[in-house]
């Protein structure tokens, strides 16, 4: 799962800045995934049989999961939105 970042145009410093919004949107997309991981590592080594059901319903929980990356560029994207906004009142 990767979210994508821009290259910057110039070798200074600033010009990552923009990028600031991406990346606090991917640290907690990445943040509540590891969290979900955890969870997942101490529900499973607690269960005794895994069935069909179990291991699909988790297949389709992971996969849902796998979508909130792109929630979170959506949240960048709208933030970017937002300040250009601002910018031009």
């Amino acid at each position: 799962m990767i979210l994508e970042f821009e290259t910057a145009k110039s070798l200074k410093f600033s010009a990552i800045f923009s990028q600031v919004p991406y990346l606090i949107s991917y640290a907690i997309g990445y943040l509540f995934i590891c969290a979900a991981w955890y969870n997942h590592y101490f529900l499973f080594g607690k269960a005794k049989i895994i069935t069909r059901h179990v291991f699909w319903a988790n297949n389709l929980w992971l996969f849902g999961t796998s979508f909130l990356l792109v929630a979170t560029a959506w949240v960048g994207e709208g933030i970017f939105a937002r300040d250009r906004k601002l910018s031009t009142c």
